[in-house]
């Protein structure tokens, strides 16, 4: 595979736009979040749990509201609609950044425009993961669900650090400010759409029982169904939940403080990058056994950070982590679009990012929990052999599955050449046989 075939979606003009805006509008997105984090440290003079609620209130809505949402992602023109949501985070900055630079910037405030940030992002994440194949089409979903993802780990590279830097120089207010001219950067990239170029799937009529039928069509196929409940599994030990872990290790365990922390999740991130371009070297619909091999390895990697003693081996170990869970993550995400009929393509996506990101918010606080009571590095592990078990009970189901959709070919013995009557030939007072001859299983000849 040529480096030039791992980016081959970048070939498609439409495809093109939308990475280089989403790669600003991410990297904003991750700027944002470091800002909002440390002015909720300032403004609660370091609250852990003022924190972890402005964490949960951006992220929760898309659990709460992610099934409806998928409704009308099905109904509606996913371009427009990334418009709107996209102008609604800008101008949710804007005002953050508004009220902090004139100082009157309050912890309520800070909670209130995070979840009305979380509340749109619930409409904007399932629209932003079904357009992918509309701009590219079936052939080439893989690999572009695998450059956003890459796109998404180098932003979160950079977007920290680089607003790190900046907070030390000007403040919080200005990193709000850039994250909104971000969101110019991907809503200028969607007006610039050349739309007859589009593979736009069948929108949905309006009417009763639009979520039931998102919802059927899962509960309808086992694979689908299995596939999307396994995501949700691997959501709870994946990257997101170990975010609450990594400090605790850092500190605890290795004695480091927020540059050792910094450390381990950029390694987490380097992984994620390194996966998600694996990914996108593939094609076409990835085989089931990709998806729990992605699965299964990310459990192993797990098991095999909880158990290094120093941290450049818990660093080199979160690399394999982060690679694993981003393999699985852009995997599962395709497996799931193109299994799913386009014309509710939105619907299952958001049943899919439900239980994903669902797994991620339940995960965060489980293991904290555990870490608690037991230590991180055992969280770790705990994590770990959940991965495990998840891709044993998804194979043992697919393969069940598998044998019972395939069609049962009945084998018959051969017939003994000696047995079968040879057709004489016709006669002049004997009409000539039409048709073939069709041979019993006792060999007794029947006209057909």
């Amino acid at each position: 595979m040529t480096r030039l075939a791992m980016f081959r979606s970048l070939q498609v003009p439409n495809y093109r736009l939308f990475f280089w805006g989403g790669t600003v509008s991410n990297t904003g997105v991750w700027m944002q979040r470091t800002a909002q984090a440390w002015a909720v440290v300032v403004l609660s003079h370091g609250d852990g749990l003022a924190l972890g609620l402005a964490t949960f209130l951006q992220f929760f809505p898309s659990v709460l509201l992610g099934l409806g949402t998928g409704v009308l992602v099905d109904r509606v023109d996913k371009v427009r609609l990334l418009v709107v949501t996209q102008a609604l985070v800008g101008l949710g900055s804007v005002a953050m950044g508004i009220l902090d630079g004139l100082g009157i910037l309050t912890l309520v405030q800070v909670w209130v425009l995070a979840g009305a940030m979380g509340v749109v992002n619930a409409f904007d994440n399932p629209a932003r993961q079904s357009v992918v194949s509309e701009l590219v089409g079936p052939d080439q979903v893989v690999n572009a669900i695998g450059l956003n993802s890459a796109s998404f780990n180098v932003a979160r590279l950079v977007g920290p650090a680089l607003a790190g830097l900046l907070i030390g120089l000007a403040g919080t207010p200005l990193i709000f400010f850039l994250h909104a001219a971000s969101s110019v950067g991907i809503l200028l990239a969607l007006l610039r759409l050349d739309r007859s170029k589009l593979n736009p799937a069948p929108r949905s009529a309006a009417g009763r029982g639009q979520l039931v039928a998102g919802l059927r069509q899962v509960a309808g196929d086992p694979t689908l169904a299995t596939l999307i409940v396994l995501a949700g599994v691997i959501g709870i030990a994946g990257a997101n939940s170990l975010q609450v872990v990594l400090p605790l290790a850092a500190t605890k365990i290795f004695g480091v403080g927020a540059l050792g922390f910094g450390l381990v999740t950029s390694c987490l991130a380097i992984g994620g990058l390194t996966g998600a371009l694996l990914a996108a070297s593939t094609s076409g619909m990835p085989r089931h056994r990709w998806v729990l091999g992605a699965a299964a390895a990310l459990g192993v990697s797990l098991l095999i950070a909880s158990v290094m003693p120093v941290l450049v081996g818990f660093g080199a170990a979160l690399v394999l982590c982060g690679g694993m869970f981003m393999t699985f993550a852009v995997l599962a995400n395709t497996s799931v679009q193109l299994t799913a009929e386009p014309e509710i393509r939105g619907r299952v996506m958001a049943v899919y990012l439900t239980f994903f990101l669902g797994g991620g918010a339940l995960g965060a606080p489980l293991l904290g929990l555990l870490s608690e009571h037991f230590g991180p590095m055992r969280a770790i592990a705990a994590a770990g052999a959940l991965g495990l078990v998840a891709a044993a009970v998804g194979a043992v189901v697919l393969v069940l599955v598998r044998r019972r959709t395939e069609p049962v070919k009945a084998v018959l013995p051969p017939v003994p050449a000696a047995v079968i009557p040879q057709p004489s030939k016709p006669t002049r007072n004997s009409p000539a046989r039409i048709g073939p001859i069709v041979y019993q299983r006792d060999t007794e000849v029947v006209d057909p």
